[in-house]
């Protein structure tokens, strides 16, 4: 009896170090640049998003990223301790004292939660916790393994789930009470712009700001999606749509062509800026054509 338990073990351990083994090889694309065959990246062989957020994906602080690390990351999952519940995965943080604070909703970009998280300004300084701000940021990509090169599938395949795992996010920051339930607002960037539109405009949120968001919600020359327009009317709250004239991920003709469908709401602004898309995360490059944020 013992001794068949110790194999049984044995067959266990052998079995999860092979799996353990196999989520931590590096995909194709990734081993390619793995210059001097160790297996893992290091920081002068990782490229783009990766090498810069490099630090962050480390999470075992090796200097070196495995398979699991990357895939974590371009997942949105991170190293990061996040509140897991009823509702989806999110972040939060509150300024000093008792409170009750104006409440911000955050909403990434389809760079993915962590990526959003570490290049927007306001996260890194600590911009709005400075100004009284607490802050919720969800993660609308990880219960659905939405990644950058899914990212469309946000707002077709899962865009009905996500309008109601939002919502349900800020019915939880409502009945926080560290946060004034009559003071919440949303800030979306690129993909999260959609959904701020979508919060302002069902009158989720006392009001929302687009920076550089997402108008036109699918591929190809036809506008096949009616969304975000689809969802402002007269109840809508108040939304700053902020947007680039150099944009070459959102053009700034799908944005034209979208607010001539809105443009007759009530409590809605727009204003371009002669730069390109997410001004905010690489202001020495103000027509970045890359979306890396």
């Amino acid at each position: 009896m013992n001794r068949a338990r110790v194999l049984l073990s044995i067959l266990c351990f052998f079995i999860t170090a092979e799996v353990n083994a196999e989520n931590k090889e590096l995909s194709a694309r990734a081993a390619a640049n793995d210059a001097n065959g160790d297996g893992l990246l290091q920081k002068d062989e990782a490229k783009y998003q990766v090498k810069a957020n490099f630090d962050a994906i480390d999470c075992d602080k090796n200097s070196g990223l495995d398979g699991a690390e990357i895939r974590k990351f371009l997942d949105g999952k991170g190293c990061t301790k996040h509140v897991v519940g009823a509702n989806i995965i999110h972040k939060k943080n509150y300024p000093t004292g008792p409170g009750p604070f104006p409440g911000i909703i955050a909403l990434h970009s389809s760079g993915g939660f962590q990526s959003s998280n570490l290049l927007i300004e306001n996260f890194k300084s600590e911009t709005w916790l400075k100004a009284g701000y607490a802050w919720y940021a969800p993660n609308f990509f990880a219960k659905h393994g939405i990644t950058t090169r899914t990212r469309m599938d946000t707002f077709n395949k899962y865009r009905e789930d996500i309008e109601k795992e939002l919502t349900a996010i800020i019915t939880l920051m409502k009945a926080d009470p560290k946060i004034d339930s009559k003071n919440i607002f949303a800030v979306g960037f690129s993909n999260g712009g959609f959904w701020a539109s979508f919060l302002a405009g069902k009158g989720i949120v006392t009001a929302g700001a687009s920076h550089y968001g997402v108008w036109k919600a699918n591929m190809g020359r036809d506008w096949t999606n009616p969304y975000p327009m689809e969802y402002f009317s007269s109840k809508s709250s108040p939304l700053l749509a902020l947007h680039g004239e150099n944009d070459s991920t959102q053009r700034i003709k799908w944005f034209h062509e979208a607010w001539s469908q809105i443009k007759d709401t009530p409590k809605i602004d727009e204003f371009v800026y002669d730069a390109g898309h997410v001004w905010d995360c690489f202001p020495i490059y103000p027509k970045m054509k890359k979306n890396m944020c």
